[in-house]
C-alpha cells in the first residue's frame, strides 16, 4: 500500500511539473516575442473589416484568367507526382531493411533523403526560381524533390512491414533477389504503393499553390500577382478556386482509394 501510494504521489508531482513548464514556456514565449494581447484583440476587427470590404466578394468577371494558371497547377501536381513515385519506389527498395542490397547504401540514401525532406518545398523553390527563373520548371522540380524524398520515406517503411513469408519461400526455392522483388515484394506493396501515391497528388495541389508565391508556376502566381496589384477580390477568387480544387482532388482520390484499394 505504501509503495503504491508513493506511486501516486510522484506521478502527480510530476504531471504537476510537466504542466508548470508548459506554461513557463509559453509566458516565457510571450516575452520573448513581446506578443502584445491587447494589440491581437484590437486587430482583429480591422481583420474581419479587411475581409468583409476589401476580400469579399470575390471578383467573378475573369473567370478565363484563372484557367491556366488552374490547368498548370493540376499537371505540376499530377507530373511531378509521377516522377516522384517512380524516383521514391527505386530509393525505397534500395533503402528498406528487407530489401536493401547494401546497408551502406541504405543510410547514405537515409540521410541525404532526410536532409532534402527537412527543407520545405517552398525554401526549394526559391532556390530554384533564382537558379532557373520564375516559370513552371523550378515549381515542378521543387516538388519532385519534395515528393520524392517524402514517398521514399514512406515507401520503405511500408515495405519494411511486409510479410516476410513470401520472400522467404520464394528464396527456399532458388529465387534470386529480383525474383523476389517482383513476385513477393512488389504485389504486397501496391496497396500503399497506390494509397500514397494518391496522398501525393493532394499535397501536389497545395504545394503547388504555395510555389507560385516565389514565382514557380500555377496558381500561386497569379495569387501573387493580384495580391501585389491590391486587386484583393481577384485574391479571393483565385483562393476559392484553389479550396474547390483541393475538395475535387481530395473526394477523387477518396473514392479511387475505395475502388482500387
Amino acid at each position: 500500500m505504501m509503495n503504491t501510494s508513493l506511486d501516486t504521489k510522484t506521478s502527480k508531482i510530476k504531471k504537476s511539473l510537466n504542466i508548470f513548464l508548459f506554461i513557463s514556456v509559453i509566458l516565457f514565449s510571450v516575452w520573448y516575442v513581446e506578443f502584445d494581447l491587447m494589440g491581437f484583440f484590437y486587430a482583429i476587427p480591422t481583420f474581419v473589416q479587411f475581409i468583409l470590404t476589401d476580400f469579399l466578394p470575390p471578383d467573378m468577371s475573369e473567370m478565363k484568367t484563372f484557367i491556366e494558371p488552374v490547368i498548370d497547377t493540376i499537371l505540376l501536381a499530377f507530373i511531378a507526382t509521377g516522377i516522384a513515385c517512380v524516383l521514391g519506389l527505386v530509393l525505397a527498395i534500395l533503402m528498406a531493411q528487407n530489401t536493401a542490397p547494401s546497408k551502406t547504401v541504405a543510410l547514405v540514401l537515409k540521410a541525404a533523403l532526410t536532409f532534402c525532406r527537412n527543407i520545405p518545398a517552398l525554401v526549394w523553390a526559391a532556390i530554384l526560381v533564382v537558379i532557373f527563373g520564375i516559370g513552371n520548371l523550378p515549381g515542378l522540380l521543387a516538388l519532385v524533390v519534395f515528393g520524392t524524398s517524402f514517398l521514399a520515406r514512406v515507401y520503405s517503411e511500408a515495405i519494411e512491414e511486409l510479410d516476410g513469408h513470401a520472400e522467404e519461400a520464394i528464396v527456399a526455392v532458388g529465387g534470386n533477389y529480383f525474383h523476389v522483388l517482383k513476385h513477393a515484394v512488389i504485389p504486397q506493396f501496391m496497396p500503399s504503393f497506390l494509397n500514397w501515391s494518391l496522398f501525393m497528388v493532394e499535397i501536389g495541389i497545395r504545394a503547388s499553390a504555395i510555389l507560385g508565391l516565389v514565382g514557380a508556376g500555377g496558381l500561386g502566381t497569379l495569387i501573387k500577382q493580384t495580391m501585389d496589384l491590391f486587386q484583393y477580390d481577384k485574391t479571393a477568387m483565385a483562393i476559392v478556386i484553389m479550396i474547390v480544387l483541393i475538395m475535387i482532388v481530395e473526394t477523387t482520390s477518396q473514392k479511387l482509394r475505395e475502388r482500387i484499394i
